[in-house]
């Protein structure tokens, strides 16, 4: 199969996983908000989901569905390889990453909830595109990996462009902006994890230690706030937990295709979803400011990328001389 071609699977399996994103984002607030019943119950009667709807969810008891939901679906794939298949001796990486995972997850839906005028579902999903840029400061303090001018001026960039879609003291600043803020650096620092364990794990190793230690953080406080979903409750939490199964398998796929760098700019992609889905959801559309700011650390993110790939290449012809 030629380059071209793998090329344009792995974008296509990319905007998947984009999509996937967005449709449980989408869904998170539409089960954990007040005011949606009217919506539920429409849908559950469309859906042929029952006559009745359940109360609000809450956060940690979404959290909970979706690992359990995507770990069964990883359990046919677990059973193959068995015990010893399983074993791992990188259990301490294992469990950081899933501690992150949970808290980055966590704070991500808990931000969903204070949606409104203020904090919409495009700016909630503009304000995760600084993930890539704070992953790489992580890595420079954790790794050791060598700071570059180009990474603190995209740095300085992408804050920019948080300013600009978050406008402090222009519009009010929703509690959900720290929210997503939290979590944005918390999926950073499992980026840094992640790259620590490819060295020596597999994607699919990766993913169903990360969901099943999730499954058991997740418990606790799961079924402390747990409430009955209903039919429509579980219908819906049953596609955010397959989605997210299948995001795990789709990114891993892509990712094995082509260099992260080209697929960087489609991340973009992300917002045009959830700006169609906050329209048909909630009525909502993506205001100018959200746009610019998501732009400009977009565009930030994809200039630090090239300048690490291009100082890497320096690097290695270095290396090579001497």
């Amino acid at each position: 199969m030629n380059q071209r071609r793998e090329t344009t699977i792995a974008i296509a399996l990319f905007m998947l996983v984009l999509l996937g994103n967005a449709v449980i984002f989408s869904i998170v607030p539409f089960l954990s908000m007040e005011g949606h019943s009217d919506s539920r119950q429409y849908l559950a009667q469309t859906l042929h989901l029952g006559d009745g709807v359940g109360a609000p969810l809450h956060a940690f008891q979404i959290m909970l569905c979706y690992s359990i939901i995507a770990t069964l679906c990883m359990l046919p794939w677990a059973f193959k390889q068995g015990i010893r298949g399983l074993k791992t001796t990188r259990i301490k990486a294992y469990s950081a990453r899933a501690f992150l995972e949970y808290g980055s997850f966590t704070l991500s839906f808990f931000s969903l909830s204070y949606l409104g005028d203020y904090f919409t579902l495009p700016m909630h999903m503009a304000l995760n595109f600084i993930t890539p840029i704070l992953a790489t400061i992580a890595a420079i303090f954790i790794l050791h990996e060598r700071s570059h001018t180009h990474t603190w001026l995209a740095l300085a960039i992408s804050m920019t462009g948080v300013l600009i879609i978050t406008r402090p003291g222009m519009i009010p600043l929703s509690p959900g902006v720290f929210y997503v803020l939290g979590a944005a650096l918390g999926f950073s620092l499992c980026g840094i994890t992640i790259k620590l364990l490819c060295s020596t794990e597999s994607s699919k190793h990766i993913a169903f230690y990360m969901l099943a230690m999730t499954t058991v953080l997740a418990l606790p406080a799961g079924i402390t706030h747990w409430k009955d979903p209903h039919i429509d409750g579980w219908f819906w939490l049953s596609v955010i937990g397959v989605t997210a199964y299948a995001q795990q398998i789709l990114v891993a796929k892509a990712i094995s295709k082509v260099p992260f760098m080209v697929l960087i700019p489609l991340n973009f992609v992300a917002l045009i979803f959830s700006t169609i889905l906050s329209y048909l959801v909630y009525a909502k559309m993506i205001d100018e400011w959200t746009c610019v700011g998501a732009l400009i650390i977009l565009a930030s993110t994809i200039y630090n990328a090239k300048q690490n790939r291009a100082a890497a290449a320096k690097e290695a012809i270095a290396a090579s001389v001497v």
